[in-house]
């Protein structure tokens, strides 16, 4: 079994979250930051379609980053300037240009939301003056103003205690339509301020446990709750002695859990973790690179989500002595002896390693997508038991456009399709 510190271990969220994080793709798209803009409002929706198309309209949630001031982590803890550069010219506002996106993005199965930070503050924030003078921002032991790698940091408790936690989170509640995404990510709540190397506090001066400003942090997460506004993450337990275990629906990076114990609908992350249980996609780092034309985010949606999605979908049953886990409908998934990811349904292959011939669940009709890293020629697939009525299909290329037709009428054959794929290729498989 694996270990890893879970607290206050439950199967159920306080709450019932507002999204279904264990089956949806949940991703950032880095914007913009000081002197840069790798993405705009206009741009951004573009981006959103061709990734609606590339992965067969799966639920998705983005999170905004640097789509505030100047870009990225400026002008923290303020939250209330939409960045102008971002702006459509169409529009009178930048802010008017956010929410156009927002609204326009559920046409493609997709939340847009924000990344924030409430751990942070700058100098040249608007807010600076006044979280100094109400003394919110966290000192060292003599008085004198803490600072780290990111900033300076602010007591969550003394944020709260002053009312400012609830101001900052009113106003943006009130500024953009957060309570219709349902979700937003802030950055770095930390409760164990890294690269201080105090443990105790995250204010000496104000004698703060770090398991008071943990209460608080539980505190902001259910005041964000009874906006109708879930809260993730960075991380699930790096940088904290509490996982928040249902209050925290995904992590961005998720280490430190046991997957036997903690239901992927109750916690689930973005990546990290056993990959026998699957690990999704970030998709970030291909988004601000190539907005264009996405180049890999195809492959690493079918290597991660692909396998994610369908293993969340079953329940956890139990954990071999030699590292077999078992899911409901007869489905295992284990490391072979190279360490490559092998899962099966009732002995029937549905991935080993980088090839991989999986029903995408979230489809309303029957659809199987295979992918091939390094491609093959003339493999032969058992299909689902579902698939048995089904005498042909035809084949598909997955691609920013969407569909492309690749054979129709070709032949199952006692449950079975033969395939060959290029290298990187991706099809899907709709029964004729």
């Amino acid at each position: 079994m694996l270990s890893g510190p879970v607290i206050n271990l439950t199967v159920e969220p306080e709450r019932p979250f507002l999204h279904p994080y264990h089956q949806t793709l949940t991703m950032k798209m880095f914007m913009a930051q000081k002197g840069s803009v790798y993405v705009t409002f206009e741009h951004a929706l573009d981006v959103i379609q061709k990734i609606d198309q590339l992965t067969r309209g799966i639920r998705k949630i983005i999170y905004l980053v640097g789509w505030q001031y100047e870009g990225h982590d400026s002008k923290y803890p303020a939250w209330f300037e939409v960045n102008h550069r971002l702006k459509r010219s169409q529009d009178e506002t930048a802010g008017d240009s956010l929410k156009w996106l927002m609204d326009e993005a559920f046409k493609f199965h997709t939340t847009v939301s924000l990344h924030i930070n409430m751990l942070d503050a700058l100098e040249d924030s608007p807010l600076w003056d006044t979280y100094v003078a109400n003394d919110i921002l966290a000192r060292e032991k003599d008085g004198s103003l803490r600072t780290y790698k990111w900033g300076y940091p602010i007591s969550y408790t003394r944020e709260w205690d002053t009312g400012f936690a609830q101001k900052r989170i009113d106003a943006l509640c009130q500024m953009l339509p957060l309570a219709r995404a349902g979700t937003v990510h802030i950055d770095a709540f930390h409760s164990l301020v890294p690269l201080l190397g105090d443990e105790s506090y995250i204010s000496p001066y104000h004698e703060i446990p770090v398991e008071q400003e943990i209460e608080t942090q539980k505190r902001i997460f259910r005041y964000w709750r009874d906006q109708g506004i879930d809260v993730t993450s960075e991380f699930a337990t790096s940088y904290r002695k509490s996982a928040f275990i249902g209050l925290q629906p995904m992590a961005w990076h998720f280490h430190g859990l046991d997957p036997m114990q903690v239901p992927a609908s109750l916690y689930c992350g973005g990546k990290g973790g056993d990959p026998r249980f699957g690990t999704s996609m970030l998709g970030e780092g291909i988004i601000r690179k190539d907005p264009q034309m996405l180049a890999g985010f195809l492959a690493e949606f079918c290597q991660t989500t692909l396998p994610w999605y369908y293993l969340n979908c079953l329940e956890r049953l139990r954990m071999d002595d030699d590292g077999v886990v078992h899911f409901s409908d007869q489905v295992t998934s284990e490391l072979d002896k190279e360490g490559i990811v092998v899962i099966k349904q009732n002995n029937v292959l549905l991935r080993k390693g980088d090839d991989l011939f999986m029903p995408a669940l979230w489809r309303d009709q029957p659809e199987i997508i295979a992918f091939s890293q390094k491609g093959y020629q003339d493999r032969v697939w058992k299909l689902p038991a579902d698939w048995q009525t089904f005498q042909q299909a035809d084949l598909f290329e997955i691609g920013l456009e969407g569909l492309k037709l690749l054979e129709e009428n070709q032949s199952i054959n006692n449950g079975e399709i033969k395939l060959s794929l290029k290298e990187g290729q991706a099809i899907s498989i709709l029964p004729r």
